[in-house]
């Protein structure tokens, strides 16, 4: 309890509070207490309880259940010392769920000219007003409570690009908070936006290209400010959501940015985080950098990356730029959504609004954090569940955006992944939905973690496949940065390569981690750890350059050839680095940005990542859309000393062939095989053959991968 208090009491149950008495009075010593409100209401408290602590003494009591929610109450003792009753624990009650859940979607506001309609959940204050700023006038206007503990108002005149905070009081304080609906704000989230939508720039009208299944995809994840903060981009406006979309924009001849990704064929850009997050300044974004997984407003877009954070309607229109200029050259966009934690609990506005409710505790009280930074958000309550559902919707109704992915998605729970399915496909069919499915320690029983483990339970949520990255590149963390994996020099991992190349779905002979291919997410390298290229400085000192560059192509060929859906990070196709830095998610531009000099400088390991891609789009044996075809269709032999084949068993009658075979020679010698059908050589280190003849023996150069076609 706090120190400067005598006595603090919390509402834990229908019927049950816990008070605690410091021991600076009267040793701690009480013999009764009762409730009372300004209604005339009193009560006698029962104590059920008394334990001694070092510093307070703590009293479980039973009051009456039918306490009313919404009123402020007194717990009083027999000395006079009295506290007000801070409703804490009820909240996460099932009957309290029961009783305060509202299912609209009205929350926020609504905007029209002749009036402004707001409505916050906010059950356990016993008050609510909205402080609105028109110019530079501001008031403050109470709120009426309303069922299931909505409080609303409807301010009639015109309030378009007002702003306003709402003024919670609850547990014997005012909170000022934002609003968690809000689709806009000032700078550095300070106050809430009311924005008029027929002001938003119109999305692109372009038919997009038929996407049928998420193993079509070729994802590609980028942040919005290191695609342009370099002055090697060419671009103007460098780290904007403008300047991300500049068109024409050239390092020493060559496209960068916008048309670089344009002329790369990758179907769908993954853009890191741009809902709104914390630790940058916006007003001087410069200064600081960050990923942004540390969200602060999840319905706003981020304000650093707008060419004005203070005018709220501006980083909407450019973000919807963002995404209707990517859909207007056919690529879709995903967005990495951080909806496991907040950045810091005192500055939540859901925390402020209804203290105790959208977070996970340990039954002893205190903040689940499996996380790692210091809290876990609670999807299992009906409130937090919705609130996720409803981004989702907004994200996809005001943005038109085509996929999501879930940072630490073990966090949430089995049920509000699926229901994030099912609401996204209702809107748009094709939605993806795919996440990081580690197992952390969230207060969460294991069979509901969202984890890969669970997967079955999640027949539509993708997962980032570690064991595919770590059989083909090797061990990422920080400690394990020497240890190799296939493609890096391992010939011992050549089974775990075979079952990665199935997507980890087929049964025998392989590894099976996953239902269907479309639940694995092929990836050796994303934000996160080291870049390939500086893993592979670390784990193969011993290779010249020439032979490094082998390798690294070898582990791209593996994400496009693989069975399930391939994942790029930017700048992974010119050997981006990072200095060997592991984890850059506050490092400078220096560190971060793209370096487009590397992108000339490598130009043959992209040209080689865009002939991966153009083979990957043009045969559908890369792109099995069943564990059952996988099962039938694709075997492997291990040949020469763990060379690797793996033989697609699919008939492409547009082609003229009988399947597809790939194989890899991660060794040091080239290497001479020989087979029982005519195989027509497609793709070498080298890319794509010019002249094509078929044979049945076969020569595999030294650090190579091998596509044939099967005749």
């Amino acid at each position: 309890m706090r120190q400067d208090r005598s006595i603090e009491a919390y509402l834990d149950d229908y019927g049950k509070v816990t008070i605690y008495v410091s021991h600076r009075f009267y040793h701690g010593k009480v013999d009764s207490f009762y409730l009372k409100n300004s209604k005339g209401y009193c009560s006698d408290c029962v104590i059920r309880s008394v334990v001694d602590h070092t510093a307070y003494t703590q009293y479980d009591c039973i009051v009456p259940a039918e306490i009313e929610l919404g009123i402020e109450y007194k717990i009083v003792d027999n000395h006079g010392f009295q506290a007000t009753l801070q409703i804490r624990f009820i909240v996460r009650t099932r009957m309290f769920d029961e009783t305060f859940s509202y299912d609209g979607n009205d929350l926020g506001n609504q905007y029209h000219p002749s009036g402004t309609k707001f409505a916050l959940w906010a059950p356990t204050a016993h008050r609510v007003e909205c402080s609105i700023k028109k110019q530079h006038e501001e008031k403050i206007v109470a709120m009426t409570r309303s069922d299931c503990g909505v409080y609303r108002l409807h301010v009639e005149e015109d309030l378009k690009n007002c702003t306003y905070t709402y003024l919670v009081h609850v547990n014997d304080e005012v909170h000022e908070a934002t609003d968690p609906y809000a689709l806009s704000s000032t700078s550095n989230g300070g106050r809430s936006a009311i924005l008029n939508e027929d002001e938003f720039v119109a999305m692109s009208t372009r038919t997009l290209p038929e996407f049928q299944h998420p193993t079509d995809a070729i994802l590609y994840e980028l942040s919005v400010r290191d695609m342009t903060s370099s002055s090697t981009s060419g671009t103007k406006k460098n780290g904007k959501y403008e300047g991300l979309i500049e068109r024409n924009t050239k390092n020493n001849g060559r496209p960068t940015g916008f048309d670089y990704i344009r002329l790369l064929g990758v179907t769908h850009v993954q853009l890191m985080p741009v809902a709104d997050f914390a630790t940058i300044d916006e007003d001087n974004p410069n200064r600081q950098y960050n990923w942004g997984y540390d969200p602060l407003n999840y319905f706003c877009p981020e304000g650093s990356y707008s060419t004005n954070p203070n005018h709220p309607l501006t980083r909407v229109n450019e973000l919807r730029k963002v995404v209707s200029s990517f859909h207007d050259v056919g690529i879709r966009v995903n967005l990495d959504l951080v909806l496991n934690h907040h950045y810091d609990l005192s500055k939540s506005n859901l925390n402020l609004i209804v203290p105790y409710y959208y977070f996970r505790y340990h039954e002893n009280g205190s903040l689940s954090n499996g996380s790692y930074c210091g809290n876990d958000t609670d999807s299992c309550r009906f409130m937090m569940r919705k609130y996720m559902i409803d981004n989702i919707k907004m994200w996809i109704q005001k943005y038109d955006i085509d996929g999501f992915r879930f940072d630490l998605m073990g966090i949430l729970d089995v049920d509000t992944m699926n229901r994030i399915v099912k609401a996204a496909k209702e809107l748009k069919p094709n939605c993806m939905i795919y996440g990081e499915g580690w197992n952390l320690p969230t207060y969460l029983s294991e069979e509901n973690k969202a984890c890969i483990s669970n997967n079955a339970k999640m027949p539509d949520v993708g997962h980032f496949n570690d064991y595919f990255r770590d059989s083909i590149k090797g061990k990422s963390s920080e400690t394990e940065s020497f240890v190799k994996g296939y493609c890096t020099g391992d010939g011992d991992l050549a089974y775990n390569v075979a079952s990665s190349f199935c997507g980890n779905v087929k049964s025998s002979n392989a590894l099976r981690i996953f239902q269907e291919p479309r639940q694995s997410i092929n990836y050796v390298e994303c934000h996160d750890n080291q870049t390939s290229w500086d893993k592979l400085k670390d784990c193969c000192k011993e290779d010249t350059r020439e032979v490094r560059i082998k390798k690294h192509k070898m582990c791209i060929a593996s994400i496009l050839f693989s069975q399930g859906v391939p994942f790029l990070h930017a700048g992974q196709e010119f050997c981006r680095t990072k200095l060997g830095y592991h984890n850059t998610y506050n490092s400078p531009d220096s560190i971060n940005q793209m370096d487009w000099d590397r992108m000339i400088r490598y130009e043959d390991v992209v040209q080689y990542t865009r002939t991966c891609i153009i083979l990957r789009k043009k045969f559908e044996a890369f792109r099995l859309r069943s564990a059952l075809e996988i099962e039938e269709k694709i075997s492997f032999d291990y040949l020469d000393a763990n060379v690797v084949a793996i033989t697609i068993h699919h008939q492409e009658s547009k082609w003229n062939c009988k399947g597809m075979k790939i194989i890899l020679n991660p060794f040091g010698v080239d290497r001479h095989l020989h087979f029982n059908e005519k195989c027509t050589l497609l793709l070498d280190e080298n890319g794509l053959v010019k002249e094509l003849h078929s044979s049945q023996d076969i020569q595999i150069k030294a650090y190579s991968l091998l596509v044939c076609a099967v005749m």
